[in-house]
């Protein structure tokens, strides 16, 4: 922590403390910021192994962040980056609510990231973790699922109260609705989403105070649901004071944002009262109290719980931050169905509206889960795609690098567990520059798609593999398949490859397109590496090409 806010990055690094430290996957961390206007650093590195450069998504699962940097070198350079509430969404590294921080990492290095957090809102906890791109898109797509399916399943639930306000005029469903309606808001914004609509940091701050509103008209819901004025005139003379009370905060957290965090000492105690009349309004016998006391109920399990986990008296984990959406939605609906029930108290001759309002509800609620399951299926469906484009490439549509490593290396591990052979035919097609150079790049790459479907047909086995290796190369795996049987795939193949009668005028081999194959088999139970089986094909290519072209060479 760095209460001063002076120490720069480099009085950082400089002090860091040595030793090895947290390398590779970073396990999710969590800061508990008990006061704001503090500077919280972390430090910790990501380490690559492979041969290959990779790409890490390092993010905070909360949008509280007033300042959210990043540090890392780059050479003898720092590499900054910056988010949080600070930032418009727009100028961040990631366009999302949450600070994102994309970091490459390249082959066989380590690099150190510092990590500098500062809120401006206090009792808060924010987690810190770093995934690859895909865990990450899956973790924003399942979490941005939740939050419409609770923003679509509560807004129904107010909408219709809304209705229902219209159709009797009654005030006590104009405070469904507004409390309602301030709490959606406030899980809008306590989850960030208002970022997206442009809101600025000032704005964000300021409209957090909507909270309290969501107090003062569940206090005044409570008051005419069970019409304490007449029934409980001491316990009514309580809520009004809560009310006031919430509007008093409400008004001090809209022009300082530092008193936000009183309102967990304002919220637990007035929550909990309200659980304790729906108690006594039972006991009392007063008509709807059950409703209500099952209502505050689910609603207080929910908000105690965040409560605690704000005040650091319980760990964190998703149960705990979110158990407050499921417990409001449950209060929502109890809620809504103690109105629905009242209307059937005071209206019983109007009993076919009711049964059309409830048929509106039931029609909504279904509209929305098959939303959900159409947003759901789109979603499963396009990642499908995805992670086969991925695969594929893109010209000829054969196996790319990617897919063909992960081929070999699968097969080479099972055929030295079974003792079976692996084959492998490294082809190219003669003259291709010359071909490019009279035909042009359209011509080259039509002749390039003809040659890959007719090697595709010609692999009758559905464990054979037709990649593109690169440029006018192509790597054929064949499993099972010894030497013979690679030499006969490989002349089949030329020679439909010749019978395309593809013009290539200016080949120094025929007047028609033709390719040279290199063949090579191997033993993986016996030491050989698929790289040398690899290698073994393509010095056979290379005795073909030597040879005249237009051959089938095997080692």
């Amino acid at each position: 922590m760095d209460p001063s806010r002076s120490l720069t990055i480099d009085e950082i690094a400089s002090d860091q403390i040595k030793g090895d430290g947290p390398t590779g996957t970073l396990k999710p961390a969590r800061v508990y910021i008990k006061s704001p206007n503090i500077d919280y650093w972390l430090i910790f590195r990501l380490t690559n192994s492979s041969e290959k450069p990779v790409n890490r998504i390092v993010r905070f699962d909360e949008p509280f962040a007033k300042y959210a940097n990043i540090y890392y070198r780059e050479g003898d350079e720092w590499r900054f980056q910056s988010a949080g509430l600070a930032t418009p969404i727009d100028n961040r590294p990631v366009h999302n609510r949450n600070p994102i921080f994309p970091v490459n990492i390249g082959p066989n290095e380590t690099k150190t990231i510092y990590l500098k957090l500062h809120s401006n809102y206090g009792m808060i906890t924010i987690g810190i973790h770093c995934n690859e791109p895909e865990a990450f898109l899956n973790w924003e797509l399942l979490q941005t699922a939740w939050y419409m399916f609770y923003f679509g399943a509560t807004s129904a639930l107010v909408a219709y109260n809304l209705f229902l306000f219209f159709a009797l005029r009654e005030k006590l469903y104009l405070y469904y609705v507004l409390h309602g309606t301030c709490y959606i808001s406030w899980v809008l914004i306590y989850s960030g989403f208002d970022l997206y609509l442009g809101v600025s940091e000032i704005m964000h701050y300021r409209l957090n105070s909507v909270v309290d509103l969501v107090l003062v008209f569940l206090a005044l819901f409570t008051r005419q649901l069970l019409q304490t004025p007449i029934n409980l005139p001491r316990i009514d003379k309580v809520l009004i004071g809560i009310a006031g009370i919430a509007i008093i905060h409400g008004i001090a957290s809209y022009i300082e944002i530092t008193y936000y965090h009183y309102i967990t000492f304002l919220a637990f105690p007035s929550y909990l009262f309200f659980m304790l009349l729906g108690v006594y309004a039972v006991m009392k016998n007063i008509t709807l109290a059950g409703y209500y006391l099952l209502s505050m109920g689910l609603y207080f399990s929910g908000i105690i719980v965040l409560a605690l986990l704000l005040m650091g008296l319980i760990p964190y984990n998703p149960l705990s931050r979110y158990l407050y959406m499921p417990g409001s939605l449950a209060e929502f609906t109890t809620l809504s169905l103690a109105l629905a029930y009242r209307v059937r108290l005071l209206q019983n001759q109007n009993t076919l509206f009711q049964k059309q309002l409830i048929e509106t509800e039931r029609r909504t609620k279904e509209r929305l889960e098959r939303a959900v399951a159409e947003r759901t299926d789109a979603l499963r469906k396009a990642n499908t795609e995805l992670e086969r484009m991925a695969k594929k490439d893109g010209l000829t549509g054969l196996a790319n690098r990617r897919l063909l490593n992960e081929r070999l290396r699968h097969e080479w591990k099972r055929l030295a567990r079974e003792r079976q052979p692996m084959a492998a035919i490294l082809c190219d097609i003669d003259h291709f520059k010359k071909f490019n150079d009279q035909y042009g790049h359209q011509g080259g790459d039509e002749c390039l798609i003809k040659a890959a479907r007719t090697i595709e047909r010609c692999l009758h086995r559905p464990g054979d593999l037709a990649s593109r290796y690169g440029g006018e190369e192509f790597l054929i795996l064949l499993p099972n398949t010894d030497s013979a049987g690679a030499l006969t795939t490989a002349e089949r193949i030329r020679s439909a490859i010749e019978d395309l009668a593809i013009k290539h005028e200016n080949s120094e081999t025929s007047d028609r397109l033709t390719m040279s194959f290199g063949v090579a088999a191997a033993n993986p139970h016996e030491g050989v590496t698929a790289e040398q089986l690899v290698a073994a094909a393509d010095e056979s290519l290379y005795r073909a090409k030597n040879q005249g072209r237009n051959q089938v060479v095997r080692s």
